[in-house]
């Protein structure tokens, strides 16, 4: 009898795993297809049809101790007829910042579904000297779902504390989100 049942409960186990595998494959394919689509509509540029708008700041100053400091950020959004509720949606952000003369660069891109605000993806650049990483961020709901390179990987945390964000675990990732989206709303008219 206890054979039977460990040997359902290890079939009811493997068939819940594979499930939570195929949702997982199905999400990461539905951030790649929206990712996708926020290029090709950014670059295409479609203004005149008012499918999406875009703010940018640029920010310069020397900075005591590391020199000149570089922040371009451009934030992309619905236009406020879009939502039913009739505010802008955040879809897009990317932010290059560079510091001592470009000898440290980090580049972000953000995306969040353009419908509900959800975060869905982020990437990230960082280029010290000549030495140069990417990490993906993949979300779902709210949670990280999957980085790339995983969590393992990473390089120590001396190295992930040099930037201005601190990044120790992906729940990171979210707060700095969260930081674009408000510094996006401040900087939209009412």
């Amino acid at each position: 009898m206890k054979l039977r049942f460990t040997i359902v409960l290890l079939a009811f186990v493997a068939v819940a795993t594979l499930a939570n595998a195929q949702n997982h494959d199905k999400r990461l394919a539905q951030i790649r297809q929206a990712y996708a689509d926020r290029m090709e509509m950014m670059n295409n540029k479609p203004y005149d049809s008012k499918i999406c708008n875009e703010i940018s700041v640029d920010v310069g100053q020397d900075l005591p101790g590391s020199g000149l400091y570089e922040r371009h950020d451009k934030y992309y959004f619905t236009p406020e007829q879009y939502p039913e509720d009739g505010t802008s949606q955040l879809y897009f952000v990317t932010s290059k910042e560079t510091y001592a003369m470009g000898q440290h660069i980090y580049y972000w891109e953000f995306l969040w579904d353009s419908e509900n605000g959800d975060p869905m993806f982020a990437y990230l650049v960082r280029q010290e000297g000549k030495s140069k990483k990417e990490y993906r961020f993949y979300f779902e709901n709210g949670k990280v779902i999957k980085t790339v390179p995983e969590l393992k990987q990473w390089p120590d945390k001396d190295m992930m504390s040099l930037h201005p964000y601190v990044i120790d675990t992906p729940v990171d990732v979210l707060k700095i989100m969260k930081k674009h989206v408000a510094k996006f709303k401040s900087l939209l008219c009412d």
